[in-house]
Formats: structure tokens, C-alpha cells, sequence
């Protein structure tokens, strides 16, 4: 069972800023262009539809860990899966969220090199950020959490500069609204499903819950939605402001949007912008990042998650490496995108059918 300050506690409201601080990460750059390209200048309501559907999700992984609260992310679904099984997935989503730190670093260190630093090399962009992330993480969950906390202030100024080119758009490239039809729409919901990867860290992080009395279920709805709403005002603004057509050519709107914008004061918004994002970055690869290592923890049964940390940290720099450029940085990111589907889907739910086929054993076994 799981062992009380193992590896560190997290409160409720620490779980919810880890939700949202994971959500809002590469997302932000892209969103906008992925959807659109599917749903036109619909490309807002696929997003707004996903993430409803995210909510139901979110709904359907506290529910089914909340009935195992003892216990960590191998128990429970050795448990439920029986312990081969259990075993195969544990090990297999190590692997999985090292290869979405990896991403995620070397997605970072390209844009630190194109928008900041152009005559520093990738390999040393990369060193530094992954040293950066292993210092973040190497003293457990507790710290990182609390680093989180912090981070999130940062998120303000991403709700500020949605409308910093308001002025310049045009309510015109949003309509006609339903026009791209509701099977474009539904299509659409798809790669906004990717953006908001990220949703099964709750399945790692529940069991190192101190207060669980409280309704986790309820704020991590209220935390999806919080980016939903983010996210739909994001695309709103950017759709206007580009149109359906023009935004296919753009390969970070967010970016683009922000330098195609006269603001007082600040004369390049987007390295504004790129700094409170290089922080909100950097949260996201660490909460990732120790998530690998506590699973890790857990199959081994270490007494600490440092010691998983250091081993994973050249492990996790080599694969931020393997992409060759920017073309296969995102076609990379969109593979681990896909390998989403199972943790953040696939398995939540069947999770769900094992407690309630296990459920009714029980039933069974106790009324015979």
C-alpha cells in the first residue's frame, strides 16, 4: 500500500495547478493552425467540444482511483489488470512520459533558438534544460508542486496578450459559425484532443493526495474548463485575426499573432511572451518527468525518486536529440500525440470496466 511522505504529498488545490500548469504548455503555439485545418473558422467549437469531453474523462479517473486511495499507480492497476498486465503498463508509461519530456525539451530548445539564443547550439539548449528539470524534480513531489504554484502566476499575461491584436482581427473570419458542418467539426476535435494531453498525470499524482476529503473531481472539472475556456478564447482571437485560410501558413500563430501586433511600451511582444512561456514549459516537463520516475519508483520500490531522476536525465537528453529539425520535432510530437489515445483514453476507461466487472465479483462472491 502506498507509504505516507515516501516521496513527498501534494493538497488538492496542488493537484489542480498541476493540471492546469500541464495543459497550457506546447498547445498555446499551435492549436490554432492544427484545428483550423480541419474545422475552418469552426476550429473554436472543436476545442470547446474537446474539452468537454476531456472533463468527462477527467471525471471518469478520479472516480476509479478515488476507490483505491492506499494505493499507487502499479497497485491499482495490478489490481485491476492483473499484475502482468499492470506490470507491462507501468513500465511501458515510464517509457511513454520520458518520450513527452524529451519532446517537450527539445520543442522548447527550438524555439529558444529561433526567437533567443540563434548561435547556440541544440545540444547545448538541451544539456541546460534537462539539468534544469532534474534540479527542479530531484528533491520530490513536494518541491515541485510548490514550484507550481509559483509558475501558475505566470499564466496572467497569456490570458492579457489573447488580446493584444483584437483591434486588428475581424469578427468576418469567424463566420459563417457551423459553416465548416459538424463532421468537420467532430474531426476537428481530434488534434485539439493532442493539445490537451496531459490528463492521465492525475493517475500517477491522486495517491500522494494529503487531503482527499476534499472534491478533487469537482475542481479538476473546474481546472479543465479553465483551460478550455483559455484555449477557445485563444483560437477565437487568432481565427479573427488570420482567417481560416492564412493560418495554414503560419507554423506558430501564437508567435506570429503576437509580433504582427503593435503594443505600446513593448516593442517585441513575442520575446515577451516567449519568456513566461519558457517558465511554463519548464514546469511541464518536470511534472512529466517525476511522474516517470515515481512510476519507476513504484515498480522497484525505491525509497526515493532522485535516484530515478539521475538515471533517466542522459536517457531523456539523447531522445530530445533524435529529431534532425524542425519539421521532425513536430511530426515527433504529433506520433507521442497518438500515443496518447491509450493513456489518456483507452486506459482510463478500461479501467472503469475492470472496477465495476471486479466490483461485481465481489458482490457476487459476498452474496453467495
Amino acid at each position: 500500500m502506498y507509504q505516507k511522505y515516501r516521496n513527498g504529498e501534494i493538497s488538492a488545490i496542488q493537484l489542480h495547478i498541476l493540471i492546469i500548469s500541464f495543459l497550457i504548455c506546447a498547445g498555446v503555439l499551435d492549436l490554432s493552425r492544427l484545428v483550423g485545418a480541419v474545422s475552418q473558422q469552426d476550429a473554436w467549437i472543436s476545442v470547446f467540444i474537446n474539452g468537454l469531453f476531456i472533463s468527462f474523462i477527467m471525471i471518469i479517473i478520479v472516480y476509479t482511483i478515488s476507490r483505491f486511495p492506499q494505493y499507487n499507480f502499479l497497485q491499482y492497476i495490478s489490481y485491476l489488470l492483473g499484475k502482468p498486465l499492470g506490470y507491462l503498463v507501468a513500465i511501458s508509461y515510464c517509457f511513454y512520459a520520458a518520450l513527452v519530456t524529451a519532446t517537450i525539451i527539445r520543442l522548447l530548445s527550438e524555439m529558444i533558438y529561433t526567437w533567443l539564443l540563434p548561435n547556440t547550439s541544440i545540444y547545448i539548449l538541451n544539456f541546460i534544460i534537462v539539468i534544469t528539470a532534474l534540479y527542479m524534480i530531484r528533491n520530490g513531489l513536494t518541491v515541485l508542486a510548490r514550484f507550481n504554484e509559483v509558475i501558475v502566476f505566470m499564466l496572467i499575461p497569456f490570458f492579457v496578450l489573447i488580446f493584444v491584436g483584437l483591434p486588428e482581427a475581424s469578427l468576418i473570419n469567424l463566420r459563417p459559425i457551423g459553416g465548416a458542418g459538424i463532421v468537420n467539426i467532430l474531426k476537428g476535435v481530434v488534434p485539439s484532443f493532442f493539445a490537451f494531453g496531459g490528463s492521465e498525470i492525475v493517475l500517477v499524482y491522486y495517491p500522494y493526495i494529503s487531503d482527499k476529503q476534499k472534491p478533487i473531481m469537482k475542481y479538476s472539472v473546474i481546472s479543465i474548463m479553465l483551460v478550455t475556456a483559455f484555449y477557445t478564447a485563444l483560437v477565437i482571437s487568432q481565427m479573427a485575426f488570420y482567417g481560416p485560410q492564412e493560418i495554414q501558413q503560419v507554423l506558430y500563430p501564437s508567435i506570429s499573432y503576437l509580433s504582427a501586433s503593435i503594443f505600446p511600451v513593448i516593442e517585441r511582444l513575442e520575446l515577451f511572451f516567449t519568456i513566461f512561456w519558457i517558465f511554463t514549459v519548464l514546469a511541464t516537463i518536470g511534472i512529466q518527468y517525476l511522474a516517470s520516475c515515481i512510476v519507476l519508483q513504484n515498480i522497484f520500490v525505491a525509497k526515493k525518486t532522485s535516484f530515478f531522476a539521475y538515471i533517466l536525465a542522459p536517457v531523456i537528453y539523447l531522445l530530445s536529440l533524435y529529431p534532425q529539425n524542425t519539421a521532425e520535432v513536430v511530426d515527433f510530437g504529433d506520433t507521442i500525440g497518438k500515443i496518447y489515445t491509450f493513456y489518456g483514453l483507452a486506459l482510463p476507461l478500461l479501467l472503469l470496466i475492470m472496477y465495476f466487472i471486479k466490483e461485481k465479483k465481489s458482490i457476487d462472491k459476498k452474496n453467495s
